[in-house]
């Protein structure tokens, strides 16, 4: 362990403007940031802003974050991650799923007095460029950030997985580490019952990346839906991962999480694994061949 003279700390902008609706962005800085403006950092952009640092927590789903703050401070001072700048994307609200689903699925929504529903496009493609165009130039020119893929992560869970998954296929010129957490990839079945995303995970050429891919075994305890979180699309997923050349331990890392629910609980109480994976420190236990299976 280490010491760093000084904490991290998390700022909120209220209402980041762009090439999409306005919404909060918050910008995790690690411990040791504010000692110079010399050192650079690999930052790491998290989905569902609202819901990842538990400094506000007032802004969460449901009062719960995924405390993505605390993990990064216990992990980068003890040396399993990278000090890494943190930036906490904030949903649309309403608009959500539509911003985080695949341009080639459709969803059926109401949209502002509607009676009836009707099947809206997914715009992940425009939440794509707007975080490539907007979003990461803002960072790059306020924060002392490192250029280049190499140096940048996308991390969400549920829709956000999913939304990881979308960017790190079709933009892999952004960020070259990316979290899939609980990916809510039932929601791309295509009209032959397939699955669009794992078809085509199996069928476009395996891009240059690394991949963290989880779920949990029980769906949300109060729903009595008898569901697994997903469980068996991850396992597919993972076995198509594995068939492309992805090697656990260097490049992908999948992990069960037993008696885990869909919710924001099970995903704060996974967040320091899944920091230690996208950007390891020295001391970290992803430098070895560890495998979670």
């Amino acid at each position: 362990m280490f010491a760093l003279a000084s904490p991290s700390r998390v700022v909120k902008i209220p209402r980041f403007s762009g090439s999409l609706p306005d919404r909060p962005l918050y910008v995790y800085l690690p411990p040791g940031y504010d000692e110079g403006d010399e050192k650079h950092y690999p930052v790491l952009f998290m989905h569902d802003g609202q819901n990842v640092f538990e400094a506000f927590v007032q802004d969460c789903y449901l009062g719960k974050s995924w405390q993505a703050d605390i993990a990064a401070d216990r992990l980068i001072t003890e040396g399993r991650m990278r000090p890494a700048i943190i930036v906490g994307v904030g949903n649309a609200g309403d608009l959500r799923m539509v911003e985080y689903l695949p341009p080639y699925m459709t969803l059926r929504m109401k949209i502002g007095r509607q009676r009836k529903g009707r099947s809206v496009p997914g715009s992940a493609d425009e939440t794509a460029a707007y975080y490539m165009e907007v979003v990461a130039p803002f960072v790059e020119a306020t924060y002392r950030v490192l250029p280049g893929r190499e140096h940048r992560a996308t991390c969400g869970s549920s829709m956000g997985g999913l939304f990881s998954s979308y960017i790190a296929w079709e933009y892999q010129d952004f960020a070259r580490h990316h979290g899939f957490v609980s990916p809510a990839f039932w929601l791309t079945r295509n009209q032959e019952g397939g699955l669009e995303m794992l078809e085509r995970m199996d069928f476009m050429d395996r891009p240059d990346v690394r991949i963290w891919l989880d779920s949990g075994t029980v769906d949300r305890p109060e729903s009595n839906s008898g569901g697994d979180d997903g469980m068996a699309l991850t396992v597919q997923a993972r076995d198509i991962l594995l068939d492309k050349g992805f090697e656990i331990g260097r490049d992908f890392q999948y992990y069960l999480d037993e008696g885990a629910a869909h919710n924001e609980a099970a995903w704060a109480k996974r967040m320091p694994k899944i920091l230690e994976f996208l950007f390891p420190g020295e001391k970290s236990k992803t430098n070895s061949n560890l495998s979670y299976f």
